[in-house]
């Protein structure tokens, strides 16, 4: 496995744990280790999308063909994190308790650049490269049925058994 794919792999394993940990809040599991698991794991999380960020984003600037199917994955757990991130805020603050925050603005603001910053680069690769031939996209069109039927006898049509 590429290191690239390795990890995104990591960035998804992290994004899974965050979530996990982030579904305890308010249930009758919350409290004080929880919300320390769900720091620990949103810091996880948060350094392995900055590590997977520092080795992709160049490789999406130099053009390669091949990160971009792996920037397309990474675009996905990134937008997924952030929306977990998002869901957690809420979460803290609808139940609060006394500890400080797991998640901070500060964060879900860096993560929302990060975002940004690879859409918009992934944008600009597609946009950049060669058009396929439209020949191989075009859509053959289904051949329609003659329409016989009329909304009055749409019931005699159906085939149902009470045996």
């Amino acid at each position: 496995m590429s290191s690239v794919l390795q990890l995104v792999h990591e960035c998804n394993v992290q994004l899974a744990l965050f979530r996990v940990a982030t579904q305890g809040i308010g249930t009758a599991q919350d409290g004080a280790s929880l919300r320390r698991e769900v720091e620990t794991a949103g810091r996880a999380c948060q350094k392995a999308v900055e590590a997977a960020n520092n080795v992709v984003l160049p490789q999406l600037r130099a053009d390669e063909a091949e990160i971009a199917r792996h920037g397309s994955l990474f675009i996905g757990c990134v937008g997924a994190y952030l929306i977990e991130m998002k869901r957690c805020v809420k979460l803290e603050k609808t139940f609060p308790a006394p500890t400080e925050p797991s998640v901070t603005r500060q964060q879900v603001e860096r993560v929302e650049s990060i975002l940004d910053t690879l859409e918009n680069l992934i944008t600009v690769h597609y946009s950049t490269n060669e058009q396929p031939c439209l020949d191989k996209l075009q859509v053959t069109p289904r051949r329609r049925r003659a329409t016989s039927c009329r909304p009055q006898c749409v019931c005699s049509k159906l085939k149902t058994s009470y045996a």
